[in-house]
């Protein structure tokens, strides 16, 4: 073995044992619509493609129970940057108009989180994720590369607060 490939495997091997990183993205959407209009529109998932640009697929695998318990979805959002991620969602928790709960798998492994708050003529819908890439080339650069991810995470939640309130305008 030569020793440019000795240093490879020495800097994949440091990679490779390095706690993988925990990316904990906190979001707050101001929304000027009632609580209930901006339930029924964050619950109709399978919309989203058709007014948040970055999500290309959101698809409902399985219904759950009666509470929306156990609900599955299979999402396929692009970003700013030139990648995409595909995961599937399920719901762990739903308290109607006020939280959605749930677990990933998939390019992100992990668990989130939707809160919606009314405060005067505002929603306030607060998105959680706490998740870590499983994608190879994400999980090496994830510590070098993490203020690009949350840029990039930042962005896509811009974009998606911009496009819900132009829907719910539309709609009104």
């Amino acid at each position: 073995m030569c020793k440019n490939q000795l240093i490879s495997v020495a800097i994949d091997y440091a990679i490779e044992s390095w706690p993988m990183p925990t990316f904990n993205l906190v979001t707050t959407w101001k929304i000027p619509s009632p609580i209930e209009t901006c339930w029924f529109s964050i619950i109709d998932i399978e919309a989203w493609p058709s007014w948040w640009k970055y999500v290309d697929e959101a698809t409902e695998l399985e219904q759950g129970d009666s509470n929306g318990i156990n609900s599955k979805y299979q999402y396929k959002w692009s970003t700013c940057l030139p990648y995409h991620l595909n995961f599937k969602l399920c719901v762990t928790q739903l308290i109607p108009y006020q939280l959605i709960s749930f677990n990933i798998t998939g390019d992100l492994e992990g668990s989130g989180c939707c809160k919606l708050s009314q405060h005067n003529q505002y929603t306030h819908i607060q998105f959680e994720w706490n998740v870590q890439t499983s994608r190879p080339w994400m999980t090496r650069i994830a510590h070098f590369a993490q203020p690009i991810f949350k840029w990039n995470h930042r962005q896509v939640m811009r974009s998606g607060e911009q496009s819900f309130i132009r829907r719910l305008n539309s709609s009104a």
